[in-house]
């Protein structure tokens, strides 16, 4: 089984770290890319085929994957009308091409929409998945298998796609930002700014994985730490004086109505 990605940038190269990381073999993959010199640097890095044909890629993979950006999708897919190969799974990322998008280029081709996020390649990543009818239900299940070794895998239905993308694929961006904030908070209280990085990193880290191990909810989890009448919830009443729960429906909000204007 090959794997072809037209494009190998920041998501596409996440995912081949990802794929070679938990085992996929290296002669398995190609790719193709704008440069040679980013060719140079993946064949170097990685260890994988790579080189700046399109057509080779789509000759020789046996599933597509189309890792550019969306205004170049347009100039791929004519390249594979033009190449004439048979139907084959063909596996798009690019932010505002659907299903129906890529099939009235495509008819009647097994087209898969993913929507991946970049912790994918430490094997903590999430991966939407959106099938077109023509997709094999034995194509959908592999396919879905080869990133469950990246983290954790969700088919969701087109009407909340670009919901799902606001929280998972967006998300590790406003978490970063949360952190951030948080040690920059830290540090304007004398913390030494390495220091309060690395105890907001580690506090995050630790709740995720205390969030995840105990089967509690998130607001539960707020709740037992902030005893009332205390520091944590002196804290807490703040944030909801803010209304941060509102700052952060608008933002998914911003982001699934700009996912929108991408698909038009």
């Amino acid at each position: 089984m090959k794997l072809g990605f037209i494009g190998a940038g920041e998501m596409g190269g996440a995912i081949i770290k990802g794929l070679l990381k938990h085992g996929w073999a290296k002669e398995d993959i190609l790719a193709s890319v704008h440069t040679e010199a980013s060719a140079a640097k993946l064949r170097g890095e990685l260890g994988i085929e790579a080189g700046t044909d399109n057509m080779r890629v789509i000759h020789d993979a046996n599933w597509l994957f189309i890792a550019v950006k969306p205004a170049q999708v347009p100039s791929v897919l004519e390249q594979i009308v033009a190449s004439g190969v048979n139907a084959k799974p063909l596996i798009c990322m690019a932010l505002g091409w659907s299903v129906e998008k890529i099939q009235q280029v495509l008819p009647k081709w097994p087209v898969i929409r993913i929507m991946p996020n970049t912790p994918l390649s430490l094997g903590e990543g999430v991966t939407l998945f959106h099938f077109a009818p023509e997709t094999p239900k034995r194509a959908r299940r592999e396919v879905m298998g080869v990133f469950d070794g990246l983290g954790k895998t969700f088919e969701v239905s087109l009407p909340v796609f670009n919901a799902a993308t606001a929280v998972s694929g967006s998300g590790p961006a406003f978490v970063y930002y949360f952190i951030d904030a948080l040690s920059q908070a830290g540090a304007a209280y004398g913390l030494p700014k390495e220091q309060a990085a690395e105890l907001a990193l580690q506090t995050v880290i630790g709740a995720a994985k205390m969030l995840e191990s105990t089967g509690l909810s998130a607001a539960e989890l707020a709740q037992k730490v902030a005893t009332p009448g205390g520091c944590t919830a002196a804290g807490m009443d703040v944030m909801a004086a803010s209304d941060l729960k509102k700052i952060l429906a608008d933002t998914i909000g911003a982001t699934v109505e700009k996912a929108k204007a991408f698909a038009k």
